[in-house]
């Protein structure tokens, strides 16, 4: 029978991404940084956010953004036919997100909403 002192416990609930950065943290590997959770605290143009547990909010100049959260349109064809789908801005105030803190504190990258 295996030692399980040594089997770390990873998260079993939650979503894809809740998961995943529980098992990252579980085994302790993530060189050059961290994911850590934020809230948008004002939107597009004048876009920031605030990491959990930093007082000091983070401007637009020191964030590079996942494209996808900002509103944009989208032309497809769908059966030969051209149609245009719109994407709502999701990055609104008070929108919770994952971002990944590099360890050298030059930028922040927004990934993908955490809920």
């Amino acid at each position: 029978m295996r030692n399980s002192s040594f089997r770390p416990q990873l998260p079993r609930e939650g979503d894809g991404v809740s998961r995943l950065i529980g098992t990252m943290q579980a085994i302790g590997y993530n060189e050059g940084g961290d994911i850590k959770r934020a809230v948008v605290t004002s939107e597009y143009p004048d876009f920031k956010i605030r990491i959990d547990g930093e007082t000091v909010e983070t401007p637009a100049e020191g964030i590079i953004c996942n494209p996808d959260l900002f509103q944009r349109t989208e032309t497809v064809k769908i059966n030969g036919v051209e149609a245009t789908i719109e994407y709502p801005n999701r990055l609104v105030p008070g929108a919770r997100v994952y971002v990944f803190d590099p360890e050298h504190n030059q930028l922040v990258y927004v990934l993908t909403m955490a809920e």
